[in-house]
């Protein structure tokens, strides 16, 4: 019997699906041209928002938007149309994709910006291409890169990121330390990264104020301070120790954002 998939109000998931016995599931650009093409056709058929994409050698990776109800007839005719059209094309028969996809769900605005960065970091990761480089994958989207497939829906991310330039200088200083669901496993996603992680992290999004400052600072810029650190991925705990701000006064900060 299938475990039953997780779900989250957020209704937001990484999903990750790879070629059976890690074979190949894009042999070349007609092929990965095709996959986004059918992707775009069955996320607006199934309304399902896509908010970042790669696609890799054996494997792709997806950020999505909807029920899991949804997700799920997406994925069901996205991969069955590109496994026919794959198998023809080749001249091969059988299953392409290993049993069904994997997900998780992504139910923080500080973890939806771990798994952007994690997906997008992938090519650099398996030396393919630099993640700004890429051409399959949403990250030119993003940037505004000229001539990329127009697949993903990049305004609530952007939001997220706080624009363009915070979303470019978060990928060029943390994406390679980004962990979340991988192709082979689903790693643990709260534990909290390291404080010397954290602490550089700390000094580019607080803007030159430190974090012992932080707590001196009057309310509304403190509590904006917490938000990002928040946002950043720093855990509760971790920036009440690194801070010496109370832990209620974060989970409000943190209460506040979430019912935004």
């Amino acid at each position: 019997m299938r475990t039953p998939r997780k779900q989250c109000e957020s209704q937001i998931y990484h999903v990750v699906s790879r070629g059976t016995g890690r074979q190949l599931i894009f042999e070349d650009d007609e092929d990965r041209e095709l996959f986004t093409q059918l992707l775009v056709k069955h996320s607006t058929a199934a309304r399902v928002e896509v908010f970042a994409w790669c696609l890799m050698g054996n494997h792709f990776h997806l950020l999505l938007r909807a029920p899991m109800v949804r997700i799920s007839a997406c994925m069901k005719e996205l991969c069955g149309r590109y496994a026919q059209h794959f198998n023809m094309r080749h001249g091969r028969v059988g299953h392409l994709f290993q049993e069904r996809f994997d997900s998780e769900p992504v139910g923080t605005e500080a973890y939806l910006v771990t798994v952007v960065s994690y997906i997008h970091y992938n090519p650099q990761k398996a030396h393919i291409a630099k993640q700004d480089e890429c051409p399959w994958s949403s990250y030119g989207e993003y940037v505004g890169r000229e001539g990329c497939s127009e697949v993903a829906t990049t305004e609530y991310v952007l939001g997220v990121f706080g624009g363009v330039d915070s979303f470019v200088r978060y990928h060029e200083a943390y994406a390679k330390e980004a962990s979340c669901l991988d192709v082979d496993s689903l790693r643990k996603t709260t534990t909290s990264m390291p404080d010397k992680v954290a602490i550089r992290i700390a000094e580019d999004v607080l803007d030159g104020t430190s974090l012992d400052e932080l707590k001196s600072l009057d309310r509304k810029t403190r509590d904006n301070g917490i938000c990002k650190l928040l946002v950043a991925r720093l855990s509760v705990r971790q920036v009440e120790r690194l801070t010496g701000i109370s832990r209620g006064v974060i989970q409000r900060v943190s209460k506040q954002k979430a019912d935004k």
